[in-house]
């Protein structure tokens, strides 16, 4: 069995290579397309067509790919019995709850932990208290499909997708950019507003 810090390396290790080969790819598509002439178009305010939507669309399902490999890997090694939603967060409950699901516009208390898959983060995502009203942005989007995957008192473990926790800008400067996060989530209270 491998150690928990072989394991850490390894996803950093793997996750820098793939990084630094995308960035060298992008550099690449860029150099590329800048060096080609283009003939003027008629009318001239017309925008040209290309296909950097195209290779931008095909750099991201691999990056998708890359990071569930690294979600699943994590997974497996440390033996977690895990399912996964149609957007791809893992979950696992752990005590169901009472009372009936929740809906958008349910106003819910739950206290919530955030990580990384190797254990970093930082003091402000840990042990948090949070009152929200489902459906209004006022959470990640993956941090709001868990909570709704559980109903009052109920407990759960979750592992949020990049796309679906912090996205492109991180969070500050302990959740790097293009990270996925594992996350506890107890919920306090509930008010169902139907």
């Amino acid at each position: 069995m491998m150690s928990d810090k072989v394991i850490k390396s390894r996803l950093t290790v793997g996750k820098k290579k793939y990084i630094y080969n995308v960035l060298s790819l992008i550099t690449l598509l860029l150099i590329t397309h800048s060096c080609i002439e283009h003939a003027p178009q008629i009318p001239a305010n017309k925008l040209e067509e290309n296909n950097i939507t195209e290779e931008l669309m095909l750099l991201n399902k691999s990056f998708a790919a890359f990071e569930n490999e690294e979600i699943e890997h994590y997974i497996d090694s440390l033996k977690l019995d895990m399912l996964q939603t149609s957007t791809g967060l893992r979950y696992k409950i752990i005590n169901g709850g009472s009372g009936g699901s929740f809906q958008k516009k349910d106003n819910v208390t739950f206290n919530y932990s955030i990580r990384t898959l190797d254990e970093t983060g930082c003091s402000e995502l840990k042990n948090v208290t949070k009152t929200v009203e489902l459906g209004k942005n006022e959470i990640e989007r993956g941090l709001e499909e868990a909570v709704m995957l559980l109903k009052t008192s109920g407990k759960g473990q979750f592992i949020i997708p990049s796309h679906l926790a912090f996205g492109v800008s991180g969070y500050k400067n302990c959740i790097p950019a293009w990270t996925p996060v594992f996350c506890e989530i107890n919920i306090i209270e509930s008010e169902l507003k139907r």
